[in-house]
């Protein structure tokens, strides 16, 4: 008889110049769109807040206090991003870079050793190739 469970893998970047211009150009990418739906919001909050005003002002501190809500979640993830971004920037080359951890199956039978089994697996990536896995 055998299981199935999931075991975390580490996937690490061998950093390179190819590497490291792609992963800053996608962190620039993304915090540009945060800045421009922060604009966005900026410029539709107003009008809902009119609008709320108009119809039912006793629900306008409501949105008010919504929008501010989601407004500090967006400035927060484009800081993080931002603070990435400097990190990826100071990153040397030929160096690791932890880019996440993912969730594996791996098949569990009797006579396993259950320690190996489920220990953390890491994959070394190389401008997207892999070029070594760690069991």
């Amino acid at each position: 008889m055998a299981v199935i469970v999931k075991r975390p893998v580490i996937l690490k970047n061998i950093v390179t110049p190819a590497f490291k211009e792609q992963l800053t150009t996608e962190l620039e990418h993304t915090i540009r769109q945060i800045e421009t739906w922060l604009q966005q919001e900026e410029f539709q909050s107003r009008r809902l807040i009119a609008e709320a005003q108009k119809r039912d002002p006793r629900h306008v501190n409501q949105l008010r206090d919504e929008i501010h809500q989601e407004r500090e979640k967006q400035e927060q993830v484009k800081s993080n991003l931002s603070q990435k971004l400097a990190q990826v920037k100071e990153l040397e080359i030929d160096t690791l870079f932890t880019s996440g951890t993912y969730d594996a199956p791996v098949k569990i039978e009797v006579g396993d050793d259950i320690r190996a089994k489920l220990s953390q697996a890491e994959i070394i990536v190389k401008d997207g190739i892999v070029v070594q896995v760690i069991e």
